[in-house]
This record gives structure tokens, sequence and C-alpha cells, in this order.
């Protein structure tokens, strides 16, 4: 992780945050690096990624998404924070 830090610290580095996702849904790669996001800095069941890819699967452009990253519904209809 220290590794990645100092690479992506790197201002000679140009870099952008991009969220990607198959069309299938998340792949073996997106769900490893979401998992070693969570291993570092802590489960975080509503990350910026994981509402990102329920939003995609809510409005029809993904067919699945993995059941641990399904959030339930708040009455107010948003996921809960």
């Amino acid at each position: 992780m220290a590794k990645l830090t100092e690479l992506f610290s790197d201002p000679n580095l140009p870099s952008k945050a991009r969220f990607r996702c198959g069309t299938e849904g998340p792949d073996e790669f997106d769900l490893l690096f979401e998992s070693i996001f969570d291993e570092q800095f802590g489960y975080d069941p509503n990350s910026e990624y994981k509402r990102w890819v329920r939003n995609l699967y809510r409005l029809g452009l993904i067919p699945r998404i993995p059941s641990e990253w399904e959030a339930p519904e708040t009455p107010e209809g948003k996921s809960p924070a």
C-alpha cells in the first residue's frame, strides 16, 4: 500500500480518478480492488464506488452486483449513509 501511495502521490504523474464497471457488473478485479480498500481503510458499505455501482444497478445499466454490496433502502428511499 505504501508503494501505491508513493506512486499516486508523485506530482510528475498525471492521474485522474475514474470509476469503471463492466457491462455485466463488477468483475473479480473490481471486487479485489474494493476489498483492498476495505482492508486498508476499514469496511465501508457506502463507499463512493459501491454507491456508484448500486446506482448503475438500480438504473438497469448492469444486471448484477455482489450481494454484499446491496444496501437496504431506508424509508426515505435512500441508502443509509
